[in-house]
Formats: structure tokens, sequence, C-alpha cells
């Protein structure tokens, strides 16, 4: 960072206040603020993890000698003044000067406020003490929030078939019983479910079960949900639940519920506070919960059953079995 005495030199030489001009241009470029820098993305993402698949953060990264080139910038200053004074120009983030790559980029959404600290805490119950998540004044909220949802919400049938993969290699013959919810004794923890008590996953797509399955060779079976089921929708939430669609979108968007498995064994405390979420929701009567995957490209999403008494012949029905991919 620029020492007072460096700022003061900079703005001596800047005749037409360059971060002014320059958060003018960005938005009027992308509509959007400086989210991050490339010393900072990292970071970032850590953070809001789900931002990373939606397309306009992958493609609304620009470098600053290519944004001056395309700007009204190059009209006032030349390249290498414009270099200088870009030291004049901070990320809103970490606070060091644009340099590089900057991220253009606005939540669809108000986040809560202060989130990035509501974050952190909570990541630190969840791996002291997770038991006592509800301690937190935004897991209270959360919980509040789904009981108050959960009483709005109506029965619905899903229309679409939905798909459940396997990894081929760990199949001998291939069953219906193979896609069934998993027994109690062989139930690991996920993502919205407790070691030792299954959940019924399914994907809305092929793909988005191979990628959930780390693209491992695959079969996939067709479900048809036969009867209707109350869902708590994660996936478009300003549409199903607008009066708390920022808090659920931030949770979405967030390292809370949509952190990357970094297959660490038996250790997962990605899951906790999405597992917190599958718990309020079957407590407050969901049999279901609709999320977004973070695996494949943005409006492909899962639906896990929470509800135990939903399988295969119990409001389920095993329509086909796919290879995937498919051999050639």
């Amino acid at each position: 960072m620029l020492t007072i005495e460096e700022r003061q030199r900079l703005e001596a030489l800047d005749d037409y206040g360059i971060e002014e001009l320059f958060t003018s241009e960005c938005e009027s470029w992308f509509t959007a603020d400086v989210a991050c820098c490339d010393k900072c993305v990292n970071d970032y993402l850590k953070s809001w993890p789900f931002t990373e698949g939606t397309e306009d953060f992958q493609n609304n990264s620009m470098d600053i000698e290519h944004f001056y080139e395309s700007t009204i910038l190059r009209d006032c200053y030349t390249l290498e003044d414009y270099k200088q004074l870009m030291q004049l120009v901070e990320c809103p983030r970490c606070g060091e000067a644009l340099t590089g790559y900057f991220y253009p980029y606005s939540f669809p959404f108000q986040p809560v406020d202060c989130f990035e600290v509501i974050l952190v805490e909570l990541m630190a119950v969840a791996h002291e003490s997770p038991f006592v998540l509800l301690k937190h004044y935004f897991a209270a909220q959360v919980f509040d929030a789904i009981e108050e949802l959960s009483k709005q919400a109506s029965l619905k049938l899903i229309a679409e078939h939905l798909f459940r993969a396997r990894i081929a290699e760990q199949i001998e013959i291939c069953t219906e019983q193979e896609f069934d919810v998993t027994p109690k004794e062989y139930a690991s923890e996920g993502r919205y479910n407790h070691a030792g008590l299954p959940a019924y996953y399914l994907g809305s797509d092929l793909q988005t079960c191979y990628e959930e399955m780390r693209q491992a060779e695959c079969y996939i079976a067709e479900v048809k949900v036969t009867k209707p089921v109350k869902i708590l929708d994660l996936s478009a939430t300003h549409e199903n639940h607008n009066k708390h669609s920022d808090m659920l979108d931030t949770m979405v968007y967030s390292a809370l519920v949509s952190a990357k498995h970094q297959d660490e064994g038996q250790y997962r405390p990605q899951y906790i506070f999405s597992r917190f979420i599958a718990d309020c929701a079957k407590y407050a009567g969901f049999d279901a919960i609709k999320y977004p995957s973070t695996r494949t490209e943005h409006g492909c999403f899962n639906i896990v059953f929470i509800n135990t008494d939903i399988g295969l012949g119990k409001g389920c029905e095993l329509i086909d079995v796919h290879t995937y991919p498919p051999h050639k």
C-alpha cells in the first residue's frame, strides 16, 4: 500500500481523478463494481464458491491494460502515466492497488450485511462445537425462516424425471435396489445428511450426476417422482421465497452451502451448515431440498429427499438405467 506521502505525490500528478474515472468506466462497461483482484480472488472464491460457476464472473475478468485501451482512460492518460497512477485505485476487498487483473461482479441479490464476518464466526462454531450452531443469531434466523416457509409451502408434483448415479465399477449386477436409498449401515456423511441417516440424492440430468461422481463411468437411473412433495427450493429463491430470498441466496452463494468437498476422508466441515439446514427443513416438515449443483453449469440442480419414507416403490419409480458417458 502507498504511504501518505506517496499517495499525495501521485494525486498531484493526476489531472483527471483516476479513481472516479476508473469506477465510472467499470460501472458503465460491466454494470458492476470491482469484487476482487488477482491478489485476493482465491480468498473471495473461498468465501463465495458458487460465484465461480456463474457466467458473469467467468466472463468479466479484465486486465488493467486491456481496460485502458478500451475506455475513455486512454484519452486522458498515456499508458505509462496510467499504470503509474493506477496505484491510487485500490481493490475494495483487499486494499491493494489494481495492477493486474480485476473482477467486476455484483451479486444478483442483496447479501446479508457483514456476511463474511458471520461466515468466519459460523465456521469456527462448526469446527469446534457444531451442535450449538443455533446459539449463533444467523443460524437462528435461518431456522425461523425455514419454519415460516414450510407453513407457506404446498405439496407439488415434480414433472420432470430425475436421475441417480452409481459408479459402474462398484456394481457387480445392476439391479433396481442399487438405485434406492442407501441402507443406514452404509450411509456416509453427505452435504444434506448425517452419517447413518441416509437421504435420497437425485440430479436434474445425466451430466450433473456424472460430474457429482467426479466424472467416473456410471450407471445412472432415470427416476419419476409419483407423489406430491413439499420442497425447500434453494435454486430460485427470489421466485419462490421472496421475503427471505436475500438471506437464502447469500447462503447458497457462500461457503456455508456451496463449498466443494475436498476429499478429506471422513472429515467434512464444509457440510456442517448444509446439514444444519437439512435438519431445520426436516423438522419444519419439508420432504426435500432443491439446491444448485456446485460442479456443473448454472441452472443444473440436485434434489435431496430428506423424508425417509420416500424412495423407490415409495413415491419414486425407476424408469430406465443409462450408462454414462454413452459407449461409442
